[in-house]
């Protein structure tokens, strides 16, 4: 079926097959706010069927491993001057030691994503401390995306969902990947947000490079089974969604039916530079595709 409409496509590549993971765990005692050893936080995550992880304690590179799941080095780097903390995964931890001691975020952000890390902007909603605003979000550069789900946060003050800072700087133009997590702590909070990602390998350089190309989805307990495009149809399936909304520019939903499927025709949608698809299942349940972003 060929295309009338340039639209990027995260989910080209359909090769290999969905894994699940974590990529913001902290554990005791690298990370102060950290609960849980290091041992016990791996046997937790691969008990519940996780694919992989990423230990991110707070500017500590915390090795690890685990025979049944990718461990994937990682940080929580704090802003020294006060403001929003940011996540960092690589396939090589060694570069992440540098940024362990100070630096501003700018520097760190340019140095990283040039040497092929994963940066994203964590749990802008939080208000212990000043977190981001949706300029301080647009004014930064080299970020992969935005964590819009933070598990943790929903016993925190704030609020746990990012998505309308994430429409913000989608409508200005940045092409941000949103993320779900469980920012884990403590035991309850394992499996409250997570990532399916279509990786060709069970291996750390493929999952890396599906997370970089935007090929997942982040959940919070709806399961995806198809993200397809043929043409200008985008189709969307769940197993157990309810509700399906088609989200543009600013926020605003083009489209809602009450079913598992949709499919939307990007002809149809003249004048949006990008559209999400947000997925609603049972209680709070959700999950949430990459942006789809119009080209020319």
């Amino acid at each position: 079926m060929s295309a009338t409409v340039n639209w990027a496509n995260p989910y080209a590549n359909r090769a290999g097959k969905w894994l699940k993971g974590n990529l913001h765990t902290h554990t005791s005692p690298a990370s102060g706010c950290g609960k849980i050893p290091l041992d016990r936080t791996l046997e937790l995550y691969a008990d519940a069927g996780y694919d992989f992880l990423s230990i991110t304690d707070h500017m500590t590179l915390t090795p690890a491993s685990h025979p049944d799941m990718v461990l994937l080095p990682g940080i929580e780097w704090n802003n020294p001057e006060g403001g929003g903390h940011t996540c960092i995964v690589a396939c090589d931890g060694s570069i992440l030691v540098p940024h362990t001691k100070t630096g501003s975020q700018m520097e760190l952000l340019s140095d990283l994503s040039a040497k092929g890390a994963l940066c994203i902007v964590n749990h802008p909603e939080w208000l212990l401390r000043p977190h981001y605003r949706r300029e301080e979000l647009e004014a930064l550069s080299d970020y992969d995306g935005i964590e819009i789900f933070n598990g943790a946060c929903q016993w925190a003050p704030g609020s746990h969902l990012s998505t309308d800072k994430w429409d913000y700087v989608l409508t200005k133009g940045k092409r941000a990947l949103g993320f779900a997590s469980d920012d884990f702590h403590s035991e309850r909070h394992v499996g409250q947000g997570w990532l399916m990602v279509r990786a060709e390998a069970k291996t750390p350089e493929s999952v890396m490079a599906a997370l970089k190309s935007g090929n997942f989805y982040a959940s919070s307990g709806v399961e995806l089974t198809d993200i397809r495009r043929e043409g200008d149809v985008i189709t969307v399936e769940s197993s157990d969604g309810q509700e399906i909304q088609v989200i543009g520019n600013g926020g605003n939903m083009h489209r809602r039916v009450r079913d598992r499927a949709i499919s939307v025709d990007f002809s149809e949608l003249p004048g949006v530079s990008y559209i999400r698809f947000a997925i609603y299942g049972q209680g709070s349940e959700m999950a949430w595709t990459q942006p789809f972003f119009r080209e020319g």
